[in-house]
């Protein structure tokens, strides 16, 4: 398992935040995320053999935008 956590753009409410993380989710590989609005970033843990990091961008598609990556 890996974890990344992204910074992310454009959520304006605890309902942007379960969106992503529903969007996030739904991805084969991931086994749980933790998005934060106040924090405007997710917290992802998945299965690298499964997924690549860069497909979890996937978040950009509802408007929202991935602006970098965490520790």
């Amino acid at each position: 398992m890996k974890s990344v956590t992204l910074k992310i753009a454009g959520m304006h409410c605890e309902g942007c935040a379960a969106t992503i993380k529903a969007l996030v989710e739904r991805e084969a590989g991931v086994k749980m995320a933790s998005v934060s609005f106040a924090g405007s970033e997710a917290h992802i843990l998945f299965d690298p053999a499964e997924i690549g990091e860069d497909r979890l961008t996937t978040v950009e598609r509802p408007g929202f935008r991935v602006t970098g990556r965490g520790p």
